[in-house]
């Protein structure tokens, strides 16, 4: 990515053109089969969000650092579940008491990783989508804050935190292959990201493969615009 973050005149012209990428047709399957592992890309292609799943939200967050890009993801401690050990973007199960997904998101990002909602932007959603082995639909939020946050990781869920230079550390041209073993000596081929020394890969990997589109468009776009009226 040739755009900087070195201005407030910078941010907010990445913001709006975010903003406005978030409004068109989004890359929705397409991405999230780029990334699938290949026992689930058949059911990921349907594009169905079943009634009888849970409901839960994560948050993306976007924040400069040293004039790039950056995002975090959280190393979750080992557990009995469908993704414990694995990473993942801070978020979790909708409450009855959330008012909506964009609050699940904000309210998990506060708990995990110690977030203030006050302090950011939110940009618009990704794709929801269905993850089988926890029976989640996940709706992605995006946010953008000004300035690098202030991590509190809760220690009841969170084994580390992992920051991402994401034009310089996911991209599609850094997508590795590996099979996995679990469990009963189950295996799984899947592709993924080295993030941290950790290889992020499945719902989470599938996420970012949108974000990945939808950034280099607006990176793409930014260019023509700055190229053609420099900022002063």
């Amino acid at each position: 990515m040739n755009f900087d973050f070195s201005s407030l005149l910078k941010a907010q012209l990445f913001k709006d053109q975010f903003k406005a990428e978030l409004l068109l047709d989004l890359p929705n399957v397409e991405a999230h089969v780029r990334l699938a592992p290949k026992m689930r890309i058949d059911d990921i292609k349907t594009g169905r969000l079943p009634s009888h799943a849970v409901e839960s939200a994560v948050l993306i967050l976007l924040y400069p650092h040293d004039s790039r890009l950056h995002t975090v993801v959280i190393l979750r401690n080992e557990y009995d579940g469908a993704h414990s050990g694995q990473i993942s973007l801070p978020g979790g199960k909708r409450e009855e008491s959330d008012t909506d997904f964009k609050y699940t998101a904000l309210r998990e990002a506060r708990e995990e990783i110690g977030i203030i909602p006050d302090k950011l932007e939110i940009l618009g959603q990704l794709s929801p989508f269905y993850v089988r082995p926890s029976n989640f639909i996940v709706y992605p939020f995006v946010a953008f804050q000004p300035e690098r946050p202030e991590f509190h990781p809760d220690a009841t869920e969170v084994q580390r935190i992992i920051e991402i230079d994401l034009f310089h550390e996911i991209t599609y041209n850094k997508i590795e292959n590996r099979t996995l073993t679990f469990k009963n000596n189950l295996q799984v081929d899947a592709p993924g990201f080295v993030v941290g020394n950790e290889f992020m890969w499945g719902a989470t990997a599938m996420i970012f493969s949108e974000l990945i589109q939808v950034l280099n468009n607006v990176d793409n776009k930014l260019g023509k615009v700055l190229s053609s009226n420099p900022p002063g």
